[in-house]
C-alpha cells in the first residue's frame, strides 16, 4: 500500500501466486474522502503487485511479479517494474492500465514471508472493500 503524497488516496496492491504457474491480483485505488475504489488493471491482464511507491504527485513506481512461471526459472525472485504516470489520479478510470502502461525492466523482487498479523489485516482489508465494491471477498 501506498498513501499518495498530496491527495487523500491510498493505492493497494494485492495479489497471489495461484499454485499453478500464474501469479494474479490487481492494483486498486482507494479514494479515502468518498469511499470509493477502482480496480486499475484491465480485465485480462491481472498481475500480482509486489510493491508500490509513489515518485511524486504524477508517478506511482508499481512492482508487479511476471504473468506466469511457465519456463522462467527466476519468476518466483523476480518482478518487474513499471512507473504510470497520470496528470490527475483522482481522475483515473477503472480498468485504464494496460500492459504497455505496465511494461518495465526485471528487477529482484524476493516474496518474504508474510506474518499471520498482516494475512490478517489484509483480509479484513479485503472485506471491507468487498463490501464497499458489493463484491465477495474472495474476488478482491
Amino acid at each position: 500500500m501506498a498513501f499518495h503524497p498530496r491527495l487523500p488516496i491510498l493505492a493497494v496492491g494485492t495479489g497471489q501466486y495461484d499454485g499453478g504457474y500464474f501469479f494474479e491480483g490487481e492494483l486498486l485505488l482507494l479514494h479515502l474522502k468518498t469511499g470509493m475504489v477502482a480496480s486499475l488493471i484491465e480485465d485480462d491482464f491481472g498481475r500480482q503487485v509486489l510493491g508500490l511507491e509513489w515518485l511524486d504527485e504524477q508517478s506511482l513506481r508499481v512492482l508487479m511479479a511476471p504473468p506466469d512461471d511457465w519456463q522462467d526459472e527466476t519468476a518466483h525472485e523476480e518482478g518487474h517494474v513499471a512507473v504510470v504516470n497520470r496528470p490527475d489520479w483522482t481522475a483515473v478510470p477503472a480498468r485504464s492500465l494496460n500492459g504497455r502502461d505496465l511494461a518495465g525492466p526485471r528487477a529482484p523482487a524476493p516474496r518474504p514471508d508474510i506474518p499471520e498479523a498482516v494475512r490478517q489485516a489484509a483480509a479484513e482489508l479485503r472485506s471491507i472493500l468487498g463490501t464497499r465494491l458489493g463484491a465477495r471477498s474472495e474476488d478482491l
